[in-house]
């Protein structure tokens, strides 16, 4: 008897209201319009398409694993619990809906499942009734990708990225974290399986790096060494590619663009300015409050650097050490005076350092009366940007454009404002001396900035692709104990 059969008869009747059509407008009946629930399955989904779209799938289970994923968590609607068991709950409406055998199954035992019901005698009994879940099946190896991939608010998440939020939500110690690690090492065996089909599939044996400057890839102000030269020289000429991606102005850093090469794109400004072929421009929303965002800054006593595609600006007297901590990471002094009104402003930087807590607070609440984000890119730098917009968009553009399979590619970073590349690339990786909300994100920790870090990354990948492709570094993945 298979699975939907053992469902049909502990269950005899529906759990809601059944369709043989399982689309986005099905699982939004279940929840508000504002549901954290639905912005998480959707964003899974989102995930699954584009797994799907980049793995060796057939049409059928390409399409099974993005309803999958979409559908995942619908058991958590109160119109359909009848357990209080979510995955149970969701595999039996999916059941009564006629749903594929294998996306009823992957739901029925998605993500933690396994483990969960190891301590819940009750469900125990009855998850005794069915088939185990089968970890090979494509669907299921999806779903727990994608769920693990996602915020609970629908944000794209590492793997490192979602343990923190469990242990932030619930507590260090607490059960949800210690599942989530417990169900590691499966996805991380997920992860390494579809890092290697999709870069295969691509025909590219090594993944596109985007690397974080300032901390990550050389000291502040200083140039790359000849030992990190050499290193990217040799993982380009292998086949990888090497992108530079910051959140200094790219004005700033002709030298450096020049030293790894310009036949691939750049970013600066935390992913608001792209370099193609030499050529700056601006990409994605700008900050269009500025000068309301500006005045509040001056008015609150906190001095700024306004950014836009040709320069910085700034209304505030800078002190001494303000105007040395842009010249000691080597970023072009900002020019004295209102920002222009007929330039974009693509970022505010704000002089605040870590310690100044209420500073700190009092510029993210701003960022957040304007509609903007906030992100930490340094000790003393605390910066106003576009809402929803980061380093990611400016590398998912980057790939997207060379036609790259996304998930075939690995951030390096070491601030906050790495943390959503971190979240959508197929791999993240951060240095030893990263910052606090940096390090434990990402899913490799490799050594820190001065010991050459990045340069012995990119040869790892090198020497691993010697079979035909690239695999994981074990000796660096993260293990969040």
């Amino acid at each position: 008897m298979n699975v939907s059969s053992i469902l049909k008869k502990i269950f005899p009747e529906p759990l809601g209201p059944v369709s043989n059509e399982l689309t986005d407008e099905l699982a939004a009946s279940f929840f508000p319009a504002d549901s954290t629930r639905l912005a998480h399955m959707r964003q899974a989904c989102k995930t699954a398409r584009r797994l799907a779209a980049q793995m060796d799938y057939d049409t059928e289970t390409a399409e099974t694993v993005v309803t999958a994923a979409l559908f995942h968590d619908v058991g958590y609607s109160e119109k359909l619990s009848k357990t209080g068991f979510h995955p149970l709950d969701g595999a039996a409406y999916l059941a009564h809906c006629n749903a594929p055998e294998d996306l009823v199954s992957a739901v029925l035992w998605h993500s933690s499942t396994p483990v969960e019901i190891e301590s819940m005698p009750e469900m125990k009994e009855i998850y005794s009734q069915f088939p185990g879940p089968n970890y090979d099946c494509p669907i299921y190896k999806a779903v727990a990708y994608c769920d693990f991939r996602t915020s609970p608010v629908g944000e794209s998440y590492s793997f490192g990225q979602r343990i923190v939020e469990l242990e932030n939500r619930f507590g260090l110690d607490s059960v949800p974290p210690a599942i989530a690690r417990k169900t590691l090492p499966y996805s991380r065996q997920n992860q390494q399986d579809f890092t290697r089909t999709i870069a295969c599939a691509q025909g590219k044996n090594l993944p596109w790096i985007f690397c974080d400057i300032d901390n990550t890839l050389i000291m502040p102000g200083d140039r790359i060494d000849r030992r990190t030269l050499n290193a990217i020289n040799r993982y380009t000429t292998a086949g990888g590619r090497f992108s530079l991606i910051t959140g200094k102005h790219m004005i700033s850093v002709p030298h450096l663009i020049s030293s790894v090469g310009e036949q691939t794109s750049h970013a600066g400004v935390n992913g608001s300015v792209i370099v193609r072929n030499g050529k700056l421009e601006v990409f994605g929303e700008t900050v269009t409050p500025f000068k309301a965002i500006e005045d509040a800054l001056l008015e609150a006593n906190v001095n700024y650097a306004t950014y836009v595609s040709d320069g910085i600006w700034t209304r505030a007297e800078l002190t001494p050490k303000e105007l040395n901590d842009f010249v000691m990471v080597g970023e072009t002094l900002p020019q004295s005076g209102p920002t222009p009104e007929d330039k974009n402003a693509i970022k505010i930087l704000t002089f605040s350092h870590r310690d100044q807590a209420e500073q700190c607070e009092l510029v993210r609440n701003l960022a957040d009366k304007y509609g903007m984000s906030c992100v930490r890119t340094a000790e003393d730098f605390l910066e106003i940007g576009p809402a929803g917009h980061g380093k990611h968009s400016a590398m998912m553009q980057i790939m997207k454009e060379a036609g790259w399979s996304d998930l075939n590619s690995i951030a390096i970073g070491d601030s906050e404002n790495d943390l959503t590349m971190f979240g959508h690339v197929g791999l993240s990786a951060v240095v030893a001396n990263a910052a606090p909300e940096a390090l434990p994100a990402a899913d490799l920790h490799i050594p820190a900035c001065d010991e050459f870090g990045v340069a012995r990354l990119l040869d790892a990948l090198v020497d691993s692709a010697q079979d035909g492709c690239w695999s994981i570094p074990h000796n660096w993945l993260a293990t969040y104990n």
